[in-house]
């Protein structure tokens, strides 16, 4: 019985584990060592994909956009640049300069984004956040 019970509960796991990556109301942040994810480990490897080391990054060289959503689709969307890897073209008031592979919105647009914000900083009661 107990035997059961773990391995229902490994399944579960792994059922939620993947629907983490894809689903809700966009793309997640792909696993580590997977195409879109960190390269893991000391030497910088992939479980697939290449890894760009410079960049600290795993992509599919047939598909240089998976597992890369540039914060949803109306933030911007990832294109393979002509060395056929991954780049964000942000739509406005969104840009990457603060992140190649993510856009974050631009001061001016009054748009509050956690994962855009520097370490320590904590936006003002006046600043609006729109989530």
């Amino acid at each position: 019985m107990r035997s059961a019970s773990i391995r229902l509960g490994v399944l579960l796991f792994f059922v939620l584990a993947a629907a983490c990556f894809r689903g809700d109301e966009r793309d997640k942040e792909a696993p580590p060592g997977l195409p879109g994810g960190l390269c893991l480990g000391p030497n910088g490897t992939c479980d697939e994909g290449t890894c760009n080391m410079e960049r600290n990054y795993c992509y599919d060289i047939a598909d240089p956009c998976d597992g890369f959503f540039c914060g949803g689709e109306e933030r911007g969307v990832c294109i393979p640049t002509a060395e056929g890897e991954p780049e964000c073209t942000c739509e406005l008031p969104y840009t990457n300069e603060q992140f190649d592979l993510y856009c974050c919105p631009t001061a001016e647009s009054g748009i509050i984004d956690a994962n855009c914000m520097a370490a320590g900083s904590v936006p003002s009661e006046d600043e609006p956040s729109q989530r």
